[in-house]
């Protein structure tokens, strides 16, 4: 069943014609179809391997709809990308040129980069510069990727071209025997927008920056009404949805499950069996899929199921779509999924030194405002603060473990994505276990609104500056970003409480020296510490912060946090 990629790009040759070409396919059955639609479609393409010591942006008019020309943003040529492969402890040594008429810096998702090579918006650089990356790839193998992160252009950048696989590969990984060559099949899903003679456009209106850039079509590697013949075998998929905002509901047209093996950071303990799952932008799984008896001819769509999304009769969150199609050939020797894979260390939450809160709501006054030109308008807040380039909003311990609690107070879904480490998810408030998709090594996590969702991470890879944002790109030019330091020389001792007590009142003072410390309450500490923040706001009393309470209030802890 296993054939080299060489072979693979050889019968694809002609799928990959279609950049440049129309390539119809004969009409299809819909045998196993879950609901009618065309019967037509185009070969999946599939992104040329990266073979150079470049990586160049550029302006390009490209034929994605065979037959129409649009303008893109391409990189080496290509939409998507590239796909960069690498062995786990080789060093990825490339140039990156910036061929484009804006800025423009690349992120290297999922991949534990040095900070000053891992996409900060901060190291853009000018149309018509370029930068070097050189640094050993350390984590274990799975499908990561890369993509535009230039301030306030991400999702205009993204959006036109500039992302692409990056797969890490490791002996521990090749040696569970799953499908490989023409039978392993990256799939970049992503929704787009476009006129009616084919022309791909961005020009988000008001409600666009407010819940995100969202399309009316649906390409895979590019590819318009993708088709894949598939042989009666087992086939890996590595799915990766590449959209601005669009969150996929992942399943079959006819309702059949499947085995989910790999979320965001590899593979999982074992395969599980699903027959939905929820892909958020930024976010990556890998599935087995068994063709073994699908009938030649037949045909069976990947679609996104319908869900409830955001909170809001504006969005078209979680309304049905057809992703892409799979048509059966007679030729294929099955295959079968192991039953075990690479075993999984979970971190111990009595072992986290602290937790932080990450509260995402509206700002007053609602959507307005900005942060410094680009985007006019803003979303949703992260602990009240927008997006500044070069100020940083926290500080946290090399190779510390700590719990972050993303509280979305909002009524959109929020994708969270944090750099410079990989996290575990510890639990959601709106369900009593874990679903498949939140299990593993993970680097971004969706949060459902009115939600809260606890994480586990560690950096423990490098120091540095990083930025932990929300992966909706127009939520993220709009200012839904924060930076933080990672250091490894221990914080200066905080300041003090000071409590007094006044009639049916307590004042709580410290100085006012740093304001990034808040106030927080817990009814216990240790394994019942249940950190939040008090809701009463700080007053500044000449070179004190001062915060009164209720005398009478239930026994309380209080502290000061750094935020």
């Amino acid at each position: 069943m296993r054939t080299n990629r060489r072979a693979f790009l050889k019968t694809t040759a002609g799928a990959s014609a279609a950049w440049a070409a129309s390539a119809a396919l004969a009409p299809v059955s819909r045998v196993f179809c879950a609901h009618m639609m065309p019967a037509g479609g185009y070969p999946l393409r599939l992104p040329p391997d990266f073979t150079s010591d470049t990586l160049t942006a550029a302006s390009v008019t490209a034929e994605l709809w065979p037959g129409f020309l649009t303008s893109v943003y391409a990189l080496n040529g290509s939409v998507p990308g590239p796909t960069i492969r690498v062995k786990r402890g080789e060093r990825l040594a490339k140039r990156v040129v910036n061929n484009l008429t804006e800025p423009l810096v690349l992120h290297w998702h999922g991949i534990l980069a040095p900070a000053r090579m891992d996409g900060n918006p901060r190291n853009a650089v000018a149309a018509g510069a370029h930068y070097d990356v050189d640094f050993a790839v350390t984590q274990r193998a799975g499908t990561y990727w890369y993509h535009a992160h230039t301030d306030r252009l991400t999702a205009k950048q993204a959006y036109l071209g500039v992302a692409g696989f990056f797969i890490v590969e490791d002996p521990a990984e090749a040696a569970l025997g799953l499908p490989s060559g023409e039978f392993d099949v990256p799939l970049l899903i992503q929704d787009r927008r476009s006129t009616a003679d084919h022309k791909l456009v961005y020009e988000p209106m008001m409600d666009d920056l407010v819940l995100g850039f969202l399309g009316d079509a649906v390409l895979v590697n590019g590819t318009p009404d993708a088709v894949l013949s598939v042989q009666r075998a087992l086939y890996r998929f590595r799915l990766l949805n590449g959209s601005n905002a669009r969150v996929f509901k992942i399943g079959l047209g006819n309702g059949a499950s499947f085995k989910l093996i790999a979320n965001d950071a590899g593979v999982l303990a074992s395969p599980v069996q699903v027959s939905s799952f929820f892909l958020a932008p930024g976010q990556r799984a890998e599935v087995l899929i068994n063709f073994a008896d699908f009938p030649h001819g037949s045909t069976v769509e990947l679609t996104s199921l319908p869900f409830a999304g955001d909170l809001t009769m504006m969005s078209t969150q979680g309304r049905e779509l057809t992703l892409m199609r799979f048509v059966g050939q007679h030729t294929g020797t099955g295959g079968t999924a192991p039953a075990t894979l690479v075993p999984f260390s979970a971190y111990d939450p009595m072992q986290a030194k602290r937790t932080r809160q990450f509260i995402i709501m509206m700002p007053e006054g609602g959507h307005g405002g900005g942060h410094g030109g680009g985007m006019d308008m803003t979303t949703d807040t992260i602990n009240g603060l927008l997006y500044e380039m070069h100020r940083t909003d926290f500080t946290v311990p090399f190779d510390g473990l700590e719990i972050w609690e993303f509280q979305n107070h909002a009524e959109h879904m929020h994708p969270m994505h944090v750099h410079g480490a990989l996290f575990q998810v510890v639990s959601r408030s709106s369900s009593p276990a874990l679903p498949p998709e939140d299990t593993g090594w993970k680097d971004t996590v969706l949060v459902f609104p009115h939600e809260t969702v606890r994480v586990l991470v560690k950096f423990d890879a490098h120091d540095g500056a990083f930025v932990l944002h929300c992966h909706n790109l127009e939520h993220e030019d709009g200012g839904m970003m924060l930076n933080f330091d990672v250091t490894t020389t221990p914080p200066p001792p905080g300041p003090s409480l000071h409590v007094q007590r006044m009639g049916h009142q307590l004042h709580i003072t410290w100085p006012a020296n740093d304001p990034s410390y808040v106030l927080e309450m817990s009814p216990g500490i240790g394994h019942e510490a249940q950190w939040t923040p008090v809701s009463q706001m700080r007053e500044a009393m000449g070179d004190q912060f001062m915060v009164m309470l209720d005398a009478d209030l239930p026994r309380m802890f209080l502290r000061l946090a750094r935020r």
